[in-house]
């Protein structure tokens, strides 16, 4: 008789640890091309800009992404500045394909940046870093201290690309930051026209 209560137990433990296993199973990214194609279109053309050649240090960041319904009372609070993308449904996000774009914010959570796919050898940081130099700054300036190891470069931050469902079109925040006061940012639709990437409408613009 316990051999048969053992048994049964080690069958319902093992039949738990396989649904967690299927829970934590990621779908497969279907715009990671895309994504590292535009993010090498836009460093290329930054890095191409006169005076503009290695000045930067680059932080392809990981953006929340909230898509609402246009002027419904029950939406989502819009994201703190430089915490999120707010985005409403429209002709190019269709509300109609809401939960394609839920199961993409999620895959997108779980986005790694992969610098070896970026052609150009450039300096890169990353939101975690630029924390914990905040974290040690409290008794300093932070640009102290980013100067100290990053040169005396600004930080120039591109969020990971999000695409509409049929891939003619994304998302992307960026922002340019020298300084306290000596900063700027937007957020632009790209849309891909004759083989380029194009931004075609620009919002939610702040200057420091």
């Amino acid at each position: 008789m316990k051999h048969i209560i053992f048994l049964f137990l080690l069958i319902v433990v093992s039949c738990k640890k396989s649904e967690n296993r299927k829970e934590k199973v990621i779908p497969k990214d279907e715009t990671l091309d895309l994504k590292y194609e535009i993010l090498n279109q836009l460093i290329n053309e930054i890095e191409a800009e006169e005076n503009f050649s290695n000045r930067y240090v680059y932080n392809i960041s990981l953006k929340t992404i909230y898509l609402k319904v246009k002027a419904r009372n029950n939406d989502q609070p819009p994201p703190p500045p430089g915490f999120g993308i707010s985005l409403e449904y429209d002709s190019i996000f269709m509300e109609k394909d809401s939960a394609y774009y839920q199961n993409e914010i999620k895959i997108l959570d779980h986005f790694k940046f992969d610098r070896n796919r970026i052609k150009t050898k450039l300096q890169y940081t990353n939101d975690e870093e630029l924390n914990r130099i905040r974290e040690r700054s409290r008794h300093r300036d932070f640009w102290t201290d980013f100067n100290e190891k990053y040169e005396d470069k600004c930080i120039r931050t591109l969020s990971i690309p999000f695409f509409n469902k049929d891939k003619s079109a994304c998302v992307i925040e960026s922002s340019t930051s020298c300084g306290p006061l000596n900063g700027s940012g937007y957020t632009a639709i790209y849309r891909k026209i004759n083989g380029k990437w194009v931004g075609t409408r620009f919002y939610s613009s702040w200057i420091s």
